[in-house]
């Protein structure tokens, strides 16, 4: 189901579900009121919700379909502004699964093409696990006795690679974090549980589009006993602060006048992503050697398995997301399957576990 209240987005929102595989849409509406009244008849597993609407917004009719039909994912679909980027982070929080923002460019054939490659993964990946769900239970009800194992390419279980353990490092000088799809709701349950004198600096790369990632670290440092603030370009890394690459761009560290200190860089995406979570990374390794605690979350593709091998080289420490505590086991599992994995911690413990690592328990 597609809600939105401008007819074109209603349009151009369809066309681009119905673009892809084993998708349809089965209904549409202009508000949130509106769509709560079609969800009975028409029964969608996915919704795409506007943000800003007339009589109900997004994040009312998200309430509502959350306590009446939790089953149904839900996708906003938000402006790039402040205020509904601040709306979308609590969205986010709220159960929505993600989000995609609206182009602002004037071409219609590039905003077609922007929607379709943000959309797809999202609703591939929701299909394949809504599948998969439904094809287990009814196996498990008319075949009781037959263990069946379905699970989607973006969640499979990764091999056992041949044990690469680092030694715990003497001390740890900085945190570098990475995550993507999930991130927002994995981080409200991480970085607020985060003592306020942790001791190191945190540079957190979320994958997300500009704005989002001020919302997203004002929403944090709203809850955090630690702070937390989106990055700007030659500010001094100081201790019990955590750094969120601001969207649209990489960030990386250097050294200046002795003093470490973070660039923002407009440089091309890296595996699809600005910012990157490699490009931080590898500018880490430069810097702090083997003193480093990387911790790889919840996401789709791969990007931070390359930052994570040469983090390695210098006797990093490497922490990842369980696969049962992620939305999309892919970026935690690539660093797994590599090798690169010195632990992987449930998503509730890992506020504990990174504090007594750095703490010196």
């Amino acid at each position: 189901m597609v809600v939105d209240d401008t007819i074109i987005y209603r349009k151009i929102l369809k066309d681009v579900i119905e673009s892809l595989e084993n998708a349809e849409t089965v209904a549409s509406a202009s508000n949130g009121k509106l769509a709560l009244r079609k969800i009975e008849t028409h029964k969608p597993e996915l919704i795409l919700l506007d943000v800003e609407m007339p009589e109900m917004d997004g994040l009312e009719a998200l309430k509502v379909i959350k306590q009446k039909f939790p089953e149904i994912g839900v996708i906003m679909v938000s402006g790039i502004n402040e205020r509904q980027a601040a709306i979308t982070m609590e969205a986010l929080q709220r159960g929505a699964i993600d989000f995609v923002p609206k182009p602002i460019g004037r071409n219609m054939h590039e905003n077609i093409k922007f929607l379709t490659d943000s959309l797809k993964p999202i609703v591939n990946l929701f299909l394949t696990r809504h599948a998969a769900s439904g094809a287990r239970d009814k196996i498990e009800s008319d075949i009781a006795e037959k263990k069946t194992v379905i699970s989607s390419s973006f969640n499979s279980k990764p091999k056992k690679p041949i044990p690469q353990k680092t030694p715990l490092p003497k001390r740890f000088d900085v945190m570098v974090i990475g995550v993507s799809t999930g991130g927002p709701n994995a981080l409200a349950g991480f970085i607020p549980e985060l003592p306020a004198d942790l001791g190191v600096p945190i540079l957190l790369v979320q994958h997300m589009p500009p704005m989002f990632t001020k919302s997203l670290a004002n929403h944090l440092n709203a809850k955090s006993a630690i702070e937390v603030t989106e990055a700007i370009n030659n500010q001094i890394l100081e201790k019990n602060k955590v750094y969120v690459a601001p969207g649209g761009k990489h960030m990386v560290i250097s050294e200046k006048h002795g003093q470490t200190v973070i660039e923002i860089i407009d440089s091309p995406p890296v595996n699809s992503c600005k910012p990157s979570v490699d490009v931080l990374f590898d500018s880490v390794a430069k810097i702090y050697k083997n003193n480093v605690l990387s911790v790889i979350m919840t996401g789709m593709g791969a990007d931070g398995m390359s930052g994570v091998e040469k983090l390695k080289q210098t006797g990093c420490y490497s922490i990842t997301q369980s696969e049962k505590s992620c939305v999309v086991y892919g970026m935690p599992r690539a660093v797994a399957e590599a090798g690169f994995s010195d632990e992987s911690v449930d998503l509730d413990k890992m506020s504990a576990r990174v504090t007594s690592l750095i703490k010196k328990r």
